[in-house]
């Protein structure tokens, strides 16, 4: 099959077909392993890409483009608090461990510190999320995810490199669209 550029959430047809009957799978993950979803049962699974361009017969449905990065001027002007990262840790004899969503809507977006590098990071953030979400919500839930593994027995030491990334991807929200209408916690 010829180079295609798929993209996340195309819709692709397989050349063989599932169990379940269809040949139209979902790309929910991209990188050296692709996750597929199957169309028919929501089944996923995660194949080398080299197997996946073997398997592959064809795009059935482009993904809809995403449009031109947000600019500053562009963020809503409305003024909230700058969320503060700073947390006590847990007692380690406590079964009170936060709770956590099992998905956020910046999540479901595909934002996320696993498998995707900060560049590729950075354009969800900027194409999908703020537009959709806004920055207010979008800062908000990335503080959460910071203080709530900080919160948890041993979190900062557990979760290290997520923290980080989370820290740098609100450095870089505050540098590039902070407009200093609000208050930056301290």
């Amino acid at each position: 099959m010829e180079q295609i550029d798929f993209i996340l959430d195309d819709i692709v047809q397989m050349k063989k077909k599932h169990p379940c009957g269809t040949n139209s799978w979902k790309i929910i993950r991209l990188g050296a392993d692709i996750r597929i979803k199957c169309m028919g049962c929501k089944h996923s699974v995660l194949i080398p890409k080299r197997d996946f361009l073997k398997k592959v017969k064809s795009i059935e449905k482009k993904a809809p483009e995403i449009k031109n990065t947000i600019t500053p001027n562009e963020v809503s002007s409305t003024p909230f608090k700058w969320p503060t990262l700073n947390v006590l840790e847990l007692e380690s004899d406590t079964n009170s461990d936060p709770v956590f969503k099992e998905q956020s809507n910046l999540n479901k977006l595909g934002y996320k510190i696993t498998g995707m590098n900060r560049e590729q990071r950075w354009l969800i953030l900027t194409k999908r999320a703020i537009p959709e979400l806004g920055l207010k919500e979008v800062v908000m839930t990335i503080a959460s995810h910071v203080r709530n593994r900080k919160r948890q027995v041993e979190g900062t030491e557990k979760f290290r490199y997520a923290i980080g990334e989370w820290e740098h991807d609100l450095m870089r929200l505050k540098k590039d669209y902070y407009q200093a209408d609000f208050i930056w916690p301290r």
